[in-house]
């Protein structure tokens, strides 16, 4: 699944960071529908992969609203649709499952790092899914022994990003200093906060997961560190030379409920696995804006990405 990030960029990002262990560079792509059971059947079958990166899913919170049965037969249904042909095959295989912050829902009251034995209370279809499909994992894992390490990812971020604040601001502000697009933003609520990851970064730790993390368990991938959305649109505003007016709380930009502050607890990624985010926001915000500056310079990209 590579949906989160334009063209390939997540597998863009784990090619750069980790020295897979393979006999070729050649990469095969299969494609395939999670909700199509013979079809994921048939490849798992063919390929006996001695690893699964999970990252397939619905994964935005306002589509899961708008549509909450597709995100939970794509998140959940998918979900078993995999689990099941490496149960009934006997696949020796390791499932790295993509998970996320979003199954803490109102847990973020607690007004401090999360930790992975936090209860999961989310609030939207999108977090619900996801927790689904930990204890799927979770059973497959007791009862049949299947090998599934949960990462629960915060807010992750980098250079081709579409579809979250950090990225909607940098395309946004990057037009507006290329006199592509007038120089007005429209945002939702700047006052949460949340912690945010690099997305090499995450690269390193979805490959430690599948060499070093234990079977059964959950591991915050994140910072440890807040930052608040209206900081963010502040460094990006500083990277441009045009006077932007910034018009706030835009209907269509707010969500129907949203977590005031988002920040995990790393502690236990650290200790199992030897992981911590190591790229500074700022320099992650920088790389992106000049990224979208080259992309919308370039005959042809100048009208698209919006």
């Amino acid at each position: 699944g590579q949906e989160k990030f334009a063209p390939k960029e997540k597998l863009k990002a784990f090619e750069e960071k980790i020295q897979i262990p393979t006999t070729t560079k050649k990469l095969t792509i299969l494609e395939c529908d999670l909700k199509n059971a013979k079809l994921l059947e048939k490849i798992i079958q063919s390929v006996k992969p001695k690893f699964i990166f999970h990252f397939g899913a619905q994964p935005l919170v306002i589509p899961s609203w708008e549509d909450p049965v597709n995100t939970i037969e794509t998140n959940v249904i998918g979900t078993l649709n995999l689990f099941e042909p490496i149960k009934k095959n006997k696949i020796k295989t390791r499932v790295i499952l993509a998970c996320t912050s979003a199954e803490y829902g109102t847990t973020t009251s607690l007004q401090r790092p999360l930790k992975e034995t936090d209860p999961l209370l989310a609030i939207h279809p999108y977090g619900i899914s996801k927790i689904a499909t930990e204890l799927l994992a979770r059973q497959y894992y007791i009862n049949f022994g299947i090998e599934i390490v949960n990462l629960r990812f915060f807010n992750q971020t980098g250079p081709r990003k579409i579809g979250d604040a950090c990225a909607d601001f940098v395309r946004k502000i990057a037009k507006i200093e290329l006199n592509l697009s007038k120089p007005i933003i429209e945002v939702g609520n700047l006052n949460s906060f949340r912690d945010i990851t690099e997305i090499k970064d995450s690269a390193r730790a979805i490959w430690l997961a599948a060499i070093k993390g234990k079977p059964g368990e959950s591991y915050n991938v994140c910072s440890g560190k807040k930052i608040q959305i209206r900081e963010i649109l502040n460094i990006v505003l500083s990277f441009s030379s045009k006077k932007i007016e910034i018009k706030e709380n835009i209907s269509q930009k707010l969500r129907k409920t949203d977590e005031d502050t988002i920040v995990g607890d790393n502690s236990k990624i650290k200790k199992d696995l030897g992981w911590d985010a190591t790229i500074p926001i700022e320099d992650t915000l920088k790389n992106m804006y000049n990224y979208w500056l080259i992309y919308y310079s370039k005959k042809g990209n100048k009208q698209s990405g919006d």
